[in-house]
């Protein structure tokens, strides 16, 4: 362009071309170095929680297995009989607590990666109910808690047994540990055409409205100290709200007489819906190919304990 042969009209609607092109350059680094910002920001939130995950993870551990060493070496110490027990009985506890936290990582990385899909059973609640009082029984006996166990519906429930009992098992682990000595736990059991409900019923302090939704955060802990001594690993009820909504249900939790009642709606699967893909299994007949006899499999056959 030849500035001298230029009009003064051209020479202004060109200078008012140039500083829209830099009001555009200007208005695009800022969008970019927002963004850069934001995901910085994320960058940031993600470091912390990888420490805070670390952190636990190291505090969570660490303990239990000092533990198991100190009895494994007492244990090739000694050769009383009663010694033996109590020290056995203190390792089966700290196994279990491991066994626990382990659960719930490998739970937490599954649904993290979107790998949970669903194999379906036939659950007889009641009887799992009773295999987790076994499991849990460290943490009754401590606090000598009463878990009672009601149901008003004869439905059977066919869904991902692992999921029920993982779901379940952070349920009733988070009411006990909530409760009070010497409290109740109540696990209700009915049902309606299209969904079983599971309330879980604690005795404790209860929960703060302004915390209700929070929990099911990761690594979010209420604890006051009342009722509950540690924190543990703050995975429990994250892992519950991802299995129960990969199962397409729903967790909530309300207060009733000031007690917390968790809420866990399972929505019914017929057999007729399950694609071939997914197994049905529980209290399926299972046929000899070269036999007209069969066998009954037990209900829960996927639990391992």
């Amino acid at each position: 362009m030849d500035i001298n042969n230029i009009s003064d009209k051209e020479l202004l609607k060109e200078i008012e071309h140039r500083f829209d092109e830099k009001a555009s350059s200007l208005k695009e680094m800022e969008f970019m170095t927002k963004k850069l910002m934001d995901m910085n920001e994320k960058s940031k939130s993600v470091q912390d929680v990888k420490s805070k995950f670390i952190s636990l993870i190291k505090n969570e551990f660490n303990n239990p297995l000092s533990s198991l060493l100190n009895f494994s070496n007492r244990l090739l110490k000694t050769d009383d009989i009663v010694k033996v027990k109590t020290i056995g009985n203190m390792m089966q506890m700290d196994l279990i607590k491991l066994d626990f936290s382990l659960k719930n990582i490998f739970a937490a990385s599954e649904i993290e990666a979107g790998e949970i899909g669903n194999d379906y059973t036939t659950i007889d609640l009641k009887e799992m109910f009773d295999e987790l009082l076994l499991y849990l029984a460290y943490l009754i006996e401590e606090k000598s808690l009463d878990l009672q166990y009601v149901t008003t519906t004869t439905q059977e429930l066919i869904s991902d047994s692992q999921k029920i009992y993982l779901i379940l098992l952070n349920v009733l682990s988070n009411a006990c540990e909530y409760s009070y000595s010497h409290a109740c736990v109540k696990m209700s059991v009915s049902s309606n055409e299209k969904e079983m409900t599971i309330e879980i019923e604690d005795s404790g302090e209860g929960i703060k409205d302004e915390h209700s939704k929070d929990i099911y955060n990761r690594f979010v802990f209420y604890n006051t100290g009342k009722t509950r001594a540690t924190t543990g690993l703050g995975l429990g009820l994250s892992v519950a709200r991802g299995m129960v909504e990969a199962l397409n249900g729903e967790i909530t939790n309300i207060k009733r007489d000031d007690n917390t009642i968790f809420v866990i709606t399972i929505p019914f699967v017929s057999k007729e819906e399950i694609s071939f893909s997914q197994s049905i299994g529980g209290n399926e007949f299972i046929f000899d190919e070269n036999s007209d006899e069969f066998d009954e499999s037990s209900s829960n056959d996927m639990l391992e304990f």
